[in-house]
């Protein structure tokens, strides 16, 4: 269910000027108006130590200024921008044809992913670093290894002198790549007139490939494709999600138990699969490519049937139960994919978990990141998580749970925007979207995207969210958004 309400404003004309305004914007790295490369006078580039290297890219059209003058040649690097300098640097290399109807570097990728490069699909380059750089760069040498290795190939190759010594630690694998050091690498590897090439294919027999993680891959090999996680959730099949949300546009969720990935779940356009099914894939032919769907699961004496919705599908396929999540609302295309290990599966003999308060908070968490990403999707401004919010909604989980009543305006008659007021939320636009019965966040948030005004109060203008979740009751577990903008 779901319920909006919108107060009176007087910010809408502040609005429309703020919108106009940021039409204004310019591109952070290309700009309309390049410095001139000929004699290249950048202005806060006089005494930076990486002087001579800027002008020569600048001159070799590896890398453009900005409009005003400047490089900022401390500015970050996102990883797109890094593999367009590289795929610059290397004219001969000849890229995939530009797709005008995909984003501006889509053939940089598919470029990379022939060559078999260890690309993270990072655009914002929230999680890119000169360590992931640095495996790149070993890829592009035929090298397939992990962070530390990569750094230590560099160091050997004289690609790298490292920021405070000659050494693993002193490399600075951590630190964000600035665009005067993206450039000294690139010229290194000129200098030594090394060519880029592809690396050794990872072999795998798994159909489905995330964030290049499968199932069955240690630990050791997420840490070192992904780095450390933002944080560790309780699942309810007793394994730790390891969450990956820093950049909510490459959001992605690796179960991981026993030192190995039993688990894969991702709302982006970050995994791929043998057959060529991808996010944002038609769904029409997915009897064709894996058989006919799976109708339910035996938990215990009881047959978890599985949803009749044509918007969730689960297949066996590799040992594994595949869920796949259409977006009813986008010509039902491919909106999410979930892996989970057949072991892991079949050994939870009932689809709730036992409740916890770690559990509980996991779900909230989850289904607060979850908005985020299919906001992320769609170019929209990520949620501010509200605590206060977050109290209301999760007394009215509990409410409806403990009174096994299920609406938005509970037994006293109180509405959402009642109990808002209660607890002291003074707010001009609010709403809600409850929700009973979910196994777990990932499929309370795939049906909220599949009910038109649950949807649009995800994707809507309110600025905060908070999330209450309580298990009990006719239904077995409540679910409560509560959304607001002071």
């Amino acid at each position: 269910m779901t319920i909006i309400e919108n107060k009176p404003t007087g910010f809408r004309v502040l609005k429309v000027i703020m919108a106009f305004l940021l039409v204004l914007g310019v591109s952070p790295l290309f700009t309309s108006q390049p410095a001139e490369a000929e004699g290249v006078t950048f202005i806060d580039i006089q005494k930076h130590w990486a002087r001579d290297t800027i002008r020569w890219a600048a001159q070799n059209g590896i890398v453009q200024g900005y409009g005003d003058g400047m490089f900022r040649p401390n500015g970050n690097v996102t990883e797109p921008e890094f593999l367009s300098m590289l795929f610059k640097a290397y004219p001969d290399i000849k890229l995939p044809a530009v797709n005008t109807k995909a984003p501006w570097y889509d053939n940089l990728y598919q470029a990379a992913n022939e060559y078999n490069w260890p690309v993270m699909l990072d655009f914002k380059g929230t999680q890119f670093n000169r360590g992931q750089v640095a495996r790149i760069l070993a890829a592009s040498q035929g090298k397939v290894l992990d962070v530390n290795s990569s750094v230590q190939f560099l160091l050997d190759n004289k690609l790298a002198s490292g920021k405070t010594s000659n050494t693993i630690s002193g490399f600075g694998a951590d630190d964000k790549l600035t665009r005067a050091e993206a450039l000294v690498f690139i010229k290194r590897a000129l200098n030594q007139n090394l060519t880029l090439g592809k690396a050794a294919a990872v072999k795998t027999n798994k159909e489905f490939t995330v964030r290049g993680l499968t199932i069955g891959n240690t630990e050791q090999t997420v840490l070192a494709q992904l780095g450390q996680p933002a944080r560790k959730d309780v699942s309810e099949y007793g394994f730790t999600w390891y969450i990956y949300n820093k950049d909510y546009a490459n959001y992605v969720q690796v179960g991981v138990q026993n030192g190995k990935v039993v688990a894969l779940y991702s709302t982006s356009d970050n995994w791929s699969s043998k057959k060529g099914l991808r996010q944002g894939s038609e769904s029409s032919g997915l009897n064709s490519l894996y058989g006919k769907p799976l109708n339910g699961l035996l938990k215990g004496n009881v047959l978890n049937l599985f949803a009749k919705s044509n918007t969730e599908y689960v297949f066996e396929i590799d040992n594994a139960y595949t869920t796949i999540f259409l977006d009813k609302h986008n010509n039902n295309r491919v909106m999410a994919v979930y892996i989970v290990d057949k072991a892991v599966e079949d050994a939870a003999k009932q689809i709730y978990g036992t409740p916890s308060q770690a559990l509980r908070q996991s779900y909230e968490r989850q289904v607060f990141d979850l908005a985020n990403a299919a906001r992320a999707n769609f170019g929209k401004p990520a949620f501010v998580w509200d605590d206060l919010i977050a109290g209301t909604a999760r007394k009215h989980s509990k409410d409806m749970a403990v009174n096994r009543y299920f609406d938005h305006n509970n037994l006293r008659g109180e509405s959402p925007f009642d109990r808002m007021e209660a607890d002291g939320i003074a707010f001009r636009m609010a709403a809600e979207n409850i929700a009973a019965g979910q196994r777990n966040a990932i499929f309370v948030h795939a049906g909220w995207m599949n009910s038109l005004g649950h949807r649009k109060n995800v994707l809507g203008d309110t600025k905060r969210l908070g999330v209450g979740v309580e298990f009990g009751g006719e239904m077995k577990i409540y679910y409560t958004q509560n959304f607001y903008t002071k």
